[in-house]
This record gives C-alpha cells, sequence and structure tokens, in this order.
C-alpha cells in the first residue's frame, strides 16, 4: 500500500529526506529522483535545522546574559568584567592560572625530596622553556611512546581477548599470553600512578597537590586502569571468584578503558569537560523540549500503532486474509488481542507493543534511523512531525557541543562576543 497517492508518498519522501533509506526496492525512474534526493536534497533540507539550532543557540546566550546583567546589578554595581581565561572555565582553570608565576611549596621532608619530586614531574610532564613550548628529554620521550603503545595494545588485547578462536588459540588458561601482559601492563600504569602522585606537589597541572591530582579525571582515569585487576586478583585468591567465571570477564573488559589515558597526549581531550559547561544552558533549554517530544510521540505511536497489523505476525497454519467464510485471517482482525482471542496465543504483535518498546522506537527515529515505516495514517502525521521538528530540535545540542569545542579550543565560535565588545567600545 505505499506510494499509491500523493499524500502516501510524502510519508516516504520524508523519511528519505532525513537520510535514512528503509525502502531503496525503486523502479529505475524513481532510482533516478532518489539519486538526486542523495545528492542535493538531503543537504538542503539540512539547512533550515542548522538554522534553527543556530537561532536557539543565539537565543539562550542573549537570555543568559541578561540574566547575569541582572544580577549584578541587584547586586549594586555594574556588571563585573569576565575573568580572564576561555569559555567553560571553571574553579580548577581559575585556580590554575592564579598559581601562575608561583613557585610550588617546599617539601616537610627536605631539598633531597623536593629535588625528586621535581625530577620525577619533569620526567612525567615535561618542562617549559623561556617561549613556553614544553621540552621533554629524549628518555621521557622513549618512556611516553612506550606508555602510549602500551595503552593501544591493551585495547587491542581486550578486542582479541573477546573472540573465542583467538582466545583458544592462545590457550584459554590461567597464565596465557594475555594474562602476562594484563600483569605487565598493571605494573606499568601503576609505577606512572605512584609516580605522578609522588611527584604532584611540584606539579603546577596538579595545583601543587597529591590531593587534587588524585580525585581530577586524570587521576581517577590512572587509579582505575589499575584497580579492577587488584580487586579481580584479591577474589581469586579469597575464592569468592573463579577466574573463569562468566563474572571475571567484567574485570577483564574493564581494561577498554584504559584508552581514556590518551587523554594525557591529546590536549582537545582534556577540555571535553569545558566544553559541556559552556553549552550547560542550551542543554537544560533542550533537553526539556527533546524530552517532550520523545515521550509525547511515543505515547501517540503506541497510542495508533500498537493495533497496526503491519507489525503482526501469525502461525503459519493461519491465512493470512480468509479464503473461505467463517475463517478469518491474520490480518482481518482489528487487533492483535481480537486474533490471539480467535486463535490462542497464535497471533504476535511485533512493535509498539507497550510503552517501552514505543519509547525506544521513538528514540531510534529521533536519530534518523526508521527501521519501520509502514504507519497508519495518524502514525505517518506523527512521522512527518520528527522527520520535520524533531530531528532538528535534537540537532540543537550537537550544534551547540561543536560550536563550544571550537571555541574552547580557540578556534572560533565566541566571535560574535568579540564583535560586540567591539561595538559597544567603539559607542561609548
Amino acid at each position: 500500500d505505499r506510494f499509491h497517492n500523493f499524500f502516501d508518498s510524502m510519508v516516504y519522501t520524508g523519511i528519505h529526506l532525513t537520510g535514512d533509506y528503509p525502502i531503496i526496492t525503486y523502479s529505475w525512474p524513481a532510482r533516478f529522483v532518489n539519486f538526486f534526493m542523495v545528492i542535493s536534497a538531503v543537504g538542503v533540507v539540512s539547512i533550515p535545522s542548522g538554522l534553527i539550532a543556530s537561532g536557539f543557540v543565539e537565543i539562550v546566550q542573549s537570555k543568559s546574559k541578561a540574566r547575569q546583567a541582572q544580577r549584578a546589578q541587584r547586586a549594586g554595581g555594574q556588571p563585573a568584567a569576565p575573568i580572564e581565561g576561555q569559555i567553560g572555565d571553571d574553579w580548577y582553570e581559575h585556580a590554575y592560572r592564579a598559581l601562575e608565576g608561583v613557585d610550588p611549596p617546599p617539601s616537610s621532608f627536605g631539598p633531597t625530596m623536593d629535588r625528586m619530586q621535581h625530577a620525577v614531574n619533569e620526567f612525567l610532564n615535561g618542562k617549559e622553556d623561556a617561549a613556553g613550548v614544553t621540552r621533554w628529554t629524549l628518555t621521557a620521550k622513549i618512556s611516553r611512546t612506550f606508555i602510549f603503545i602500551v595503552i593501544i595494545l591493551n585495547v587491542g588485547a581486550v578486542l582479541a581477548e573477546s573472540i573465542p578462536a583467538v582466545d583458544q588459540a592462545v590457550g584459554n588458561a590461567r597464565g596465557n599470553v594475555f594474562d602476562a601482559f594484563e600483569a605487565f601492563s598493571v605494573v606499568v600504569f601503576a609505577m606512572e600512578y605512584a609516580a605522578r602522585l609522588f611527584s604532584a606537589p611540584k606539579n603546577r597541572e596538579a595545583l601543587y597537590s597529591s590531593t587534587v591530582y588524585a580525585t581530577t579525571f586524570f587521576g581517577i582515569v590512572d587509579f582505575l586502569s589499575t584497580a579492577p585487576w587488584f580487586v579481580e586478583q584479591g577474589l581469586i585468591h579469597t575464592g569468592s571468584l573463579s577466574r573463569n567465571d562468566d563474572n571475571a570477564r567484567i574485570f577483564r573488559i574493564f581494561r577498554i578503558f584504559r584508552i581514556l589515558q590518551l587523554e594525557d597526549f591529546i590536549v582537545a581531550f582534556s577540555k571535553l569537560d569545558n566544553v559541556f559547561r559552556a553549552s550547560k544552558n542550551i542543554l537544560k533549554a533542550t533537553g526539556l523540549m527533546a524530552l517532550i517530544i520523545w515521550v509525547g510521540c511515543g505515547a501517540l505511536f503506541y497510542i495508533f500503532e500498537e493495533n497496526n497489523p503491519n507489525w503482526r505476525s501469525c502461525d503459519d497454519s493461519i491465512p493470512q486474509f480468509s479464503v473461505e467464510e467463517g475463517t478469518p485471517g491474520c490480518y482481518d482482525f482489528n487487533s492483535t488481542a481480537a486474533c490471539n482471542a480467535y486463535y490462542p496465543d497464535m497471533c504476535d504483535q511485533k512493535v509498539f507493543t507497550n510503552m517501552p518498546n514505543s519509547l525506544y522506537l521513538t528514540a531510534v527515529f529521533l536519530g534518523g534511523e526508521w527501521g519501520v515505516v509502514d504507519f497508519t495514517w495518524p502514525g505517518r502525521i506523527v512521522c512527518l512531525f520528527l522527520c520535520v521538528v524533531g530531528i532538528g530540535l535534537y540537532a540543537i545540542p550537537t550544534g551547540a557541543l561543536f560550536d563550544s569545542f571550537g571555541a574552547v579550543l580557540g578556534l572560533g565560535g565566541d566571535d560574535d562576543d568579540e564583535e560586540e565588545e567591539e561595538e559597544e567600545e567603539e559607542a561609548n
């Protein structure tokens, strides 16, 4: 019953314009139309989503600035000058800048301990020259490269060990190659973690504090890179866990998160928390709207599609449609419940069977993927709404995050603010 009229065709065309093609068995003329849509139409349709996202971001940011100005005026003064720094900065960035030019406090264990901590800190984190460029010694460079390779090999080992054929080839028993490499990796990461804790009082990035380092993202990741192994070994040696137990696999899979240690090697990802803080107002504003659209459309799909015969399947002994009087077919019933009443436990509704199932499918639709498309007419209206409005709304947080990411890294994104400040200065 697809493409029987213009209105029927609009639904499937709308789905295609979102970039998804659940239907591909077209005639040759229709294939040319779809080719045109892939080349040009999908890109054109995405423009309104971008404009909506950009406009929404601008509105939220302007309202946020207005609220800040009102709070400053209520406090009885002119709006405070912005704190020097980058967009998305929090207490850590401000504390870090406050320590610029400040020497680390001396150790209570004497100058010998100070020299050792300085040496370890320079080995791990390098030393800035007069131009502000971080330099490492040759030994430190080799060490960083070695740790980088170990991290990558750990991720590869987790992936390889999950393949039964590979696991059996190396010997699926205690003490195999994977276990030996895991023990070696734990020693490497544990030594690095201990060294960073030891040298943190001389590391400005740790705010000259071992406690601060241990509670930052870097410190927590370094701790979790080894902690699961020690917990697993403790449970095995106490008899609470068997190495071949399925529960032991949970601890081994934790090794995949060691990839987070690469944040120490890639500056951009160390700013992810700044990105989320810079976008928090937009994410809050869109979060409620997205939730309303998700739950509302999910409920409508459940109401309209609960008994859609297109999602119904029956036992092979039941004909699809009535072939003789008095013997109804699978699709002759108004609901799956009526079908089961006539053919007990022989009829099954595949999708939109309950609200959780409907919410799951709606979330998939909002991501631009349409696993099912043959809706009833009320369901098609909801479908078109999601194509035009819903997906555009969900594009707003993504666009805001990318915009903030560029601003945090100094790649633009806050040019409008700079232009506004220049205009105000010229006006004054």
